[in-house]
């Protein structure tokens, strides 16, 4: 299949990191109503900060999309999956405790694809894929 590549994951990556980077750094009341959280100084500070993270991540898989080296993509890999992994933890513990609102599960379904997209490319995908 065309599209199951890990190229496409990486640029998928890129563009959920940019857009919620985006987000937190221009609009971090919009972000952040979403969430259901209150709007302070403090949470829009930390909504910035948290995007310019989020901007380190999608940096690196749009510039290592075309990368060869089995290593570091095994690196990239190892990483993202990890992140997803911890990511699904919080977004399932904040959603079920009630410190997000909805939109809660619309980060746990990002997290969950990053986390089973990068699990498939570093352990089963076949080289034809990668």
């Amino acid at each position: 299949m065309k599209l199951l590549k890990l190229r496409n994951l990486y640029l998928l990556n890129t563009v959920f990191c940019l857009v919620f980077a985006l987000g937190l750094l221009l609009m971090p009341q919009v972000m952040l109503a979403l969430f259901g959280m209150n709007d302070g100084a403090e949470a829009r500070t930390l909504c910035q900060l948290i995007a310019v993270e989020l901007t380190v991540g999608g940096l690196i898989t749009l510039f290592a999309r075309d990368v060869t080296d089995r290593p570091a993509r095994s690196a990239i890999n190892y990483g993202n999956m990890t992140a997803g992994v911890i990511g699904i933890v919080v977004a399932l513990n904040g959603t079920l405790t009630g410190v997000f609102g909805w939109f809660g599960w619309v980060i746990l379904l990002v997290y969950l694809v990053v986390a089973v997209g990068f699990a498939y490319f570093q352990f089963f995908a076949p080289p034809e894929q990668l």
